[in-house]
This record gives structure tokens, C-alpha cells and sequence, in this order.
């Protein structure tokens, strides 16, 4: 990507108010946003191959944006607390988005933006829900997000590759397009925990489920939605002392986009311990052992672009030490 230069302006207002029925929350925000860049254009149809002519096209992105939230909540009675938030998003295409034209390898690709992107326009709604006794609580949280003009990165498929290949295979890269459709994503959170004391500290079970579904308006699967999560998490913590376990079940996830692949379902674990040391003169000393990836599991996140040529990291142990002075 050629060099951009871009300027942004945002002004905001935030307001909360109780009021005898429920609290309210809400936020305003503009933003007046400027990009300016520019695309390399190759003419070489009469010149030889070391003759090559460049004619460069300048463009100057201007952007007006107002996006607001209200969220109101109410606590039914002691242990129960209600909120619904509903919110209206404007954002902008990026420099990337719109300027980026070239190799990219983080991510193994060739990337190729688009001028003519609009702003998105996202309409959100959400429900959360609170519940807390004693030493048991439960939160959970609903959502469905309608977005209009959703920019995302479209790789080409094989039969594409196949038909320019002779003429540019993008130095082995894969073409990748940054194009924009209206969209919705909808999906849930989920986490019930208990909490048990003891003489000298206090023993945290938390079981937690996440999902998330993202679909254009015309059927087809948005590209790399991560999949459902199962999250079993125990922790014991006293003055100085902390240790945590994690358990991560993944599903398999096999709504996929144009051009994607499948990814296997895989568990993870996790530990962490650490234990606190104040000296005399007051310093203080941490050390933390981890562990992570216990399993050993062959893992690939499905949201990477370069999940098959780069898996999760396999079994591997840490320690860390923290002085304070």
C-alpha cells in the first residue's frame, strides 16, 4: 500500500441518569474523517518489459459519521438486574480497506482494496440478563447486529486462481478482495459460576458458553465466524496465592464462507499458577508457573488466515518473574 494520509475529528457526549424505574445510559458520538491516497496504475501494453509506465490516481475519502447507544437497565430486586442496549453504528472503510494493493504475507495473501466501499451501518440490539444468590450467580447476554455495506476480505476460489494464473499468480499469494454486502450477525454468552469459601481462601467454579453466526442477506456464510465455545473454568485464590485450570471445548465449524474450509472441533487446557512474595523493605516478587496446551492438541483457529499453514501452539510450559520496587 502506497502512503495515506488521514485525519480524524470525534467529538462525543455520555450521559447516566437514575430515574425511579431504571438507569439510563447514552452515548453520542460524530466523527468527520479525511483519507487520502493514492493506486499505482501499470500501462505497459506497447513497452517492453523494462519499459514499464506508471500512471498514479489520487483519491480524497471524505466521511461524515454519527453513531449513538442507549442501553437501559433495571434491577428487579436484589439478586436480579435487567439491561437492554440498542445502538446505531457508522464506520468508515479504513486505509487498508480502501488503498491496500499488494502483497500482505502475515497473512499470506494478495490484497486488493476498494475505493468505492461505503460506510458501514450497524443496528444492534442486546438483552442481558444477571442473576446473583448468595455464592451462585448467572449472566447472560443476547444479540443480533443488522449491518448494512459490511466490508469484509473475499478470497477468490480455485477456478479464479486457475483462470489468471498463467498471466499473474500474485507471487504464489492468494487474491483477496475487500468488497462489502449487507449483513447480520446474531449469537449468545452464557456463564453460571459458584463460589465456595474456605479457611484461607476461596474455590471459583464457572462453566460459560459462546456462539456467534454471521450470514449475508443473501444466505451465504460470513467469512471465518469462529465457532461455538465450551469454557469450564476453576480457580482458587488466597492472600498471595492464585491458581487457575481452563478447559476449552471448540466445535467444529463448518458454516463457512465462499472459498473457505472446514475447521476440526479441539479441546485446551490450561494452567496457571502464581504465588506473591513481599520483602522486608516492601518489594514485592511474583513468580508464575504455566502451562498451556496440556493436551497437546493439533489446533487451528478458524478465524486465521493462515490457520492450515500455522496451527496453534502445541504443549509449552513458562515461568515469569515479576519484581516491584
Amino acid at each position: 500500500m502506497r502512503p495515506t494520509d488521514n485525519e480524524e475529528f470525534s467529538i462525543g457526549y455520555y450521559l447516566c441518569k437514575e430515574f425511579g424505574l431504571f438507569d439510563l445510559d447514552i452515548g453520542i458520538r460524530y466523527d468527520d474523517i479525511s483519507r487520502k491516497g493514492s493506486l499505482v496504475h501499470h500501462e505497459d501494453e506497447h513497452h517492453d518489459e523494462d519499459e514499464h509506465e506508471e500512471e498514479i490516481e489520487f483519491f480524497n475519502k471524505d466521511y461524515s459519521e454519527t453513531s449513538f447507544a442507549v442501553n437501559f437497565s433495571r434491577e428487579l430486586n436484589d439478586n436480579l438486574t435487567l439491561s437492554l442496549g440498542i445502538a446505531r453504528v457508522e464506520r468508515a472503510p479504513s486505509a487498508v480497506e480502501l488503498f491496500m494493493n499488494g502483497a500482505h504475507l502475515a497473512t499470506g495473501r494478495f490484497e486488493v482494496g476498494s475505493t468505492n466501499l461505503e460506510s458501514e451501518t450497524a443496528n444492534n440490539i442486546d438483552l442481558n440478563v444477571y442473576y446473583q444468590n448468595n455464592n451462585f450467580s448467572f449472566r447472560g447476554n443476547i444479540f443480533s447486529n443488522q449491518i448494512d455495506n459490511y466490508i469484509y476480505l473475499q478470497d477468490e476460489t480455485e477456478e479464479e486462481h486457475e483462470d489468471h494464473e498463467e498471466h499473474d499468480d500474485h507471487g504464489g499469494l492468494i487474491l483477496a478482495n475487500y468488497l462489502q454486502r449487507d449483513a447480520e450477525l446474531e449469537g449468545y454468552e452464557i456463564e453460571v459460576s459458584q463460589l465456595f469459601n474456605f479457611d484461607r481462601g476461596n474455590l471459583t467454579l464457572s462453566l460459560g458458553r459462546d456462539s456467534v453466526t454471521g450470514e449475508f442477506k443473501n444466505g451465504t456464510n460470513i467469512p471465518r465466524i469462529v465457532p461455538a465455545r465450551n469454557i469450564l473454568t476453576v480457580s482458587y485464590s488466597e492472600e498471595n496465592l492464585e491458581a487457575r485450570l481452563t478447559y476449552k471445548d471448540v466445535e467444529e465449524q463448518n458454516d463457512i464462507g465462499e472459498g473457505e474450509t472446514m475447521t476440526q472441533a479441539f479441546e485446551m487446557l490450561d494452567f496457571s499458577l502464581r504465588k506473591s512474595f513481599v520483602l522486608s523493605n516492601q518489594n514485592k516478587i511474583s513468580l508464575s508457573l504455566f502451562g498451556k496446551n496440556l493436551l497437546d492438541e493439533v489446533a487451528r483457529n478458524h478465524s486465521s488466515f493462515v490457520k492450515n499453514e500455522v496451527p496453534l501452539p502445541g504443549r509449552n510450559f513458562g515461568l515469569k518473574i515479576n519484581y516491584k520496587f
